[in-house]
C-alpha cells in the first residue's frame, strides 16, 4: 500500500489544524467583509456601505443563533419528500444492475481479486452516492426560488438559516441511507466474489525424502480455479499449506486416511490474506550506500515518482528499518515481519523465479547481526517472515552461537531490521511503509465500514458545497461551480508538496518545481529528475516560484480535498485504518460543513428571495 506521508497522531495534529482553521476562516471573512463593503460603496457610498455591511453581519449571526431544531427538521422533511418524488431510489436501482454484471468484466485471475473487487465496489459507491446528492443540492434551492414556491417559506417565521441547513441535512439523509444499502450490498458481493476453495491434486503429489531416504513430506499442486491454482507443500503428517498466489493461500489439512490419495482426503480452508485488517508496526527507514556508508537516500532508476527508492544488488548497499515499541508482551511468539519489495532488473532473467535477497536482525545500539534470512522477492505479493525467538549470529571466530531475540536484538524497544538484493546488477525497490512489524488484525467488516465512513464524509461535503452554491447561483452554474472546487481539491495534497519542496529544497517530494520552474523546463525540453544548476538565473527564478506557491499554498486550503478522506486504499490492501486518521477527516470535515453552513446562509440572507 502506499503511504507517502505518516499518518500523525490525532492528539498533535488537532492544535495545529484548529489554529489553522481559525486563520484561515477569519481571513476569508475579512476578505468577504471587504467585497461586500466595496460593492455597497459603489452603490449607496463608503459611509452608508460600512453600516449595511456591519448590519447585516450582526443580523446574520443573531439569525443563526435563533434557529430552532423543529423548524430545521421540518425542512429536512420537506427536503427528503422532495428527494423522493425526484426518484431518487433509481440509483439504488441502478447500483443493483452494476453488481448483478461485475462478475462478467472484473477478472478473477487478477492479480490480487480483493482488491480489484473491493476498489470497484467502493469506487462505485461513492461516485453514485456522491453524485445523486451533488444533483439533489445544487438543483433543489433555485428551482423553489425560480418557481416562487420559496416565499412560501420565507413569509412564515423561517430563519435563512434553517432553510440551509434543512436542506443539507435533509439530502445528507437521503445519502446515508442509499450508502447504508450500497455498502452492506457491495460488501457481501466483495465476499462473495472472492470465496473459493481449491482441491488437492492427489494425482500430481511428489514424495520428498531426506538424505537418508525418510519420508519428510509431500509437495504438488491444486485443482485450478478462478483461473489460477497453487503449489503445495505438505508435512509427513499431511498437514500444510499452498504458496502465496493471486494475494492469499490457503491451509490444507488432513481429514482422514484411505484410498483417496497418498495419504487420504484433505479440507482445504478458505482464502487467506484476501480480505484482512491487518494492524502494522511501521518503523523509520534509512540507506546504506554500496559501499556501505550511510547515505540520506537510496538509488533513482530514472522513475519519475520517486516513492520508492533503490538498493544495489551484489554490494553492500542496504536499507535498514529501525521499529520502535517492540516488547516481548505484544510479540509473544517472534517478529511477524511483512515486506512488499519491488524488483527493478537491468537484466531480465528468469522472470517467474524472481530476485534473491536477505533481511537480517541487528541490535542499534551494541551492533549485533543475526545470521540471514534468505527469501525470493517477487512483484505484486507480500513476503512474509516470522523472526524466531531463538537466533544464530555468527562469532567473530568464524563460529555460530544461539542469541535471544529480546535479550541480545531488543535495546531499549528499539530493533532494526536489514534488506539487502543478493543477486548483482539487479535492484530492490522500496519505501518506509514497505517493511513492518505485523501488530495484530482486526475485522475486515469493521474495516470495510470505516471505509463506507470516508465515502460518508465526502457525500457530506460534496451536499453542503452543493447547498451553499446554490444559494446564490442557478442550477447548473452551481453544479459546475461544486465540480470545479471538488477538481481543484484534488490537487491540494500536491500543493503542499510542491511548496515544501520549493522550502527545504527536497526535490524529491515533488520534482519539477514551482510554476515558472515548469514552464522553462518545458520550453527547454529539460527533464524533472535533473538538478538545474544553481546559477543566478535559476536561482531568481526559483525565488519567484516560491513567492507565487506560498497564496497557492494558503488558497488550496479552502478546497476540501475528497480524496484525502478516501480510505479504500487501506481497505484493498488489507490494512486496518487507524483511528487517528478517521478522527482527522471527520474534524476536517466538520470545519469544512460549518463553513459552509455559514457561507450559504450569509449569501441567503443577502440575496432578495422575495424579489427573486
Amino acid at each position: 500500500m502506499v503511504l507517502e506521508e505518516e499518518i500523525p497522531r490525532f492528539i498533535t495534529w488537532i492544535g495545529p489544524a484548529i489554529v489553522w482553521f481559525l486563520f484561515v476562516g477569519g481571513l476569508v471573512a475579512v476578505l468577504a467583509a471587504v467585497v461586500a463593503w466595496l460593492t455597497q460603496s459603489v452603490l449607496h457610498g463608503p459611509l452608508v456601505a460600512g453600516d449595511r455591511v456591519y448590519r447585516g453581519v450582526l443580523s446574520g449571526l443573531r439569525d443563526l443563533a435563533g434557529m430552532s431544531r423543529g423548524r430545521i427538521w421540518a425542512l429536512a422533511r420537506l427536503a427528503i419528500q422532495e428527494s423522493l418524488r425526484r426518484n431518487v431510489l433509481v440509483a439504488l436501482a441502478l447500483f443493483a444492475l452494476i453488481v448483478l454484471f461485475a462478475g462478467w468484466f472484473l477478472d478473477p485471475g487478477s492479480v490480487n481479486p480483493g482488491k480489484l473487487y473491493l476498489g470497484f465496489i467502493l469506487a462505485a459507491t461513492n461516485l453514485l452516492v456522491c453524485l445523486v446528492t451533488l444533483i439533489l443540492s445544487v438543483f433543489s434551492l433555485p428551482a423553489d426560488i425560480r418557481g416562487k414556491a420559496i416565499q412560501t417559506v420565507t413569509t412564515k417565521p423561517v430563519r435563512t438559516g434553517e432553510i440551509v441547513l434543512g436542506r443539507m441535512l435533509g439530502f445528507a439523509i437521503v445519502g446515508t441511507v442509499m450508502l447504508l444499502v450500497m455498502g452492506v450490498v457491495g460488501w457481501g458481493f466483495v465476499v462473495r466474489s472472492v470465496s473459493h476453495r481449491h482441491e488437492v491434486d492427489v494425482a500430481a503429489l511428489d514424495e520428498i525424502s531426506a538424505e537418508d531416504g525418510a519420508l519428510t513430506g509431500w509437495e504438488g499442486r491444486t485443482t485450478l480455479d478462478r483461473k489460477h491454482r497453487h503449489r503445495v507443500e505438505l508435512d509427513a503428517s499431511g498437514n500444510g499449506r499452498t504458496d502465496f498466489t493471486q494475494g492469499h493461500r490457503h491451509e490444507i489439512n488432513l481429514t482422514g486416511k484411505g484410498e483417496a490419495g497418498p495419504l487420504g482426503t484433505y479440507a482445504m480452508s478458505a482464502p487467506t490474506g484476501l480480505l484482512e485488517a491487518r494492524k502494522p508496526l511501521r518503523g523509520v527507514l534509512r540507506f546504506l550506500d554500496r559501499e556501505g556508508r550511510p547515505s540520506s537516500k537510496g538509488i533513482s532508476v530514472g522513475n519519475e515518482w520517486a516513492y520508492r527508492e533503490f538498493i544495489e544488488g551484489g554490494t553492500l548497499a542496504a536499507a535498514i528499518w529501525t521499529f520502535d515499541g517492540v516488547t516481548q508482551d505484544e510479540f509473544k511468539k517472534g517478529l511477524p515481519l511483512e515486506m512488499i519489495v519491488r524488483v527493478f532488473r537491468t537484466w531480465k532473467g528468469d522472470i517467474e523465479k524472481g530476485i534473491a535477497g536477505s533481511v537480517r536482525v541487528k541490535n542499534p545500539q551494541s551492533g549485533l547481526t543475526s545470521d540471514a534470512f534468505y527469501f525470493t522477492a517477487k512483484e505484486f505479493s507480500i513476503d512474509s517472515l516470522l523472526v524466531p525467538l531463538k537466533l544464530g549470529t555468527t562469532t567473530t571466530d568464524g563460529g555460530t552461537k544461539q542469541v535471544d531475540l529480546f535479550s541480545d536484538f531488543v535495546s531499549n524497544g528499539r530493533i532494526e531490521v536489514v534488506l539487502q538484493c543478493l543477486e548483482p546488477a539487479q535492484y530492490y525497490g522500496v519505501a518506509q511503509a514497505d517493511f513492518y512489524l505485523r501488530e495484530g488484525d482486526g475485522s475486515f467488516a469493521w474495516n470495510y465500514a470505516k471505509s463506507c465512513l470516508g465515502i460518508w464524509f465526502s457525500m457530506l461535503l460534496v451536499t453542503a458545497m452543493g447547498v451553499m452554491f446554490s444559494t446564490f447561483l442557478a442550477g447548473p452554474v452551481a453544479l459546475l461551480a461544486t465540480l470545479s472546487v471538488i477538481l481543484v481539491g484534488q490537487f491540494r495534497e500536491f500543493v503542499d508538496r510542491l511548496f515544501a519542496a520549493q522550502i527545504s529544497g527536497d526535490t524529491t517530494l515533488a520534482p519539477g518545481g514551482g510554476p515558472i520552474e515548469s514552464l522553462w523546463r518545458i520550453a527547454t525540453q529539460t527533464s524533472i529528475t535533473v538538478d538545474l544548476d544553481p546559477t543566478s538565473a535559476v536561482l531568481f527564478m526559483k525565488t519567484i516560484d516560491t513567492w507565487l506557491l506560498a497564496p497557492m499554498r494558503l488558497g488550496s486550503a479552502l478546497f476540501p480535498s475528497l480524496s484525502s478522506l478516501g480510505t479504500s486504499d487501506f481497505v484493498s490492501g488489507g490494512f486496518d485504518i487507524p483511528f487517528d486518521l478517521i478522527a482527522e477527516n471527520g474534524f476536517e470535515t466538520a470545519g469544512y460543513l460549518l463553513a459552509m453552513f455559514i457561507a450559504g446562509a450569509m449569501c441567503l440572507r443577502a440575496r432578495e428571495v422575495a424579489a427573486s
